[in-house]
């Protein structure tokens, strides 16, 4: 869970619920975080499989990797994020 927001000339911001802003990665540098997790991880991880997947079917966008408090991390791009905003009939959005 996270607090984001939107505005024309900051962008969007998103807040992480210990009150640090989440930070977006680039498009080469989760490459080479997912490839290292891939290379390390067993071959019953696909979890590390398909986070490289989505890397690379998403070139030249910002990232951002948003923990849940259950542990789990949701690997989203900006304008992904930016959509469910926009779609979002209330102040809550689920990035599923």
């Amino acid at each position: 869970m996270a607090t984001a927001s939107w505005g024309l000339f900051r962008g969007l911001r998103i807040t992480a619920p210990e009150g640090f802003l989440v930070t977006p990665v680039s498009n080469d540098l989760m490459l080479r975080g997912t490839e290292q997790r891939l290379t390390s991880a067993s071959a019953a991880d696909p979890e590390a499989r398909r986070r490289r997947d989505f890397v690379l079917s998403h070139p030249g966008d910002r990232f951002y990797d948003i923990k849940c408090p259950n542990g789990h991390f949701t690997l989203r791009t900006a304008p992904q994020i930016f959509s469910a905003i926009r779609r979002a009939p209330g102040d809550q959005v689920i990035l599923a």
